[in-house]
């Protein structure tokens, strides 16, 4: 028993298929032609060399720290310097010895 299909249906179904395929390349095509406005356009006398921007963008002289700012970055070093140092564990001394022997091949 064949299962007969209609002519009909395929004719509809290839009609369907070719609308919905013509109406995604209208689309598309229709997105295309769309124009941001002014984004992405460079208009030559607006253009500006790479020397020009980075001597905008780098500052020209270093200022001067205050008498205050000085303090405290010192003030914060002292608290990031240790006093002394932490002695190593045995565990951090054998994974040091086996990093140094792996470098040292």
């Amino acid at each position: 028993m064949e299962r007969k299909i209609n002519k009909n249906i395929i004719i509809a179904i290839i009609i369907v298929a070719i609308l919905v395929f013509g109406l995604v390349i209208g689309w598309v095509f229709f997105q295309k032609e769309k124009v941001p406005s002014g984004e992405g356009i460079i208009i030559e006398e607006e253009e500006e060399t790479i020397e020009e921007t980075l001597e905008r963008l780098t500052p020209k002289e270093a200022e001067p720290l205050t008498e205050e700012e000085r303090k405290e970055l010192e003030e914060l070093l002292e608290q990031l310097t240790p006093d002394e140092p932490r002695p190593m564990t045995e565990k951090e001394k054998k994974e040091q010895e086996e990093l140094l022997k792996q470098l040292t091949l």
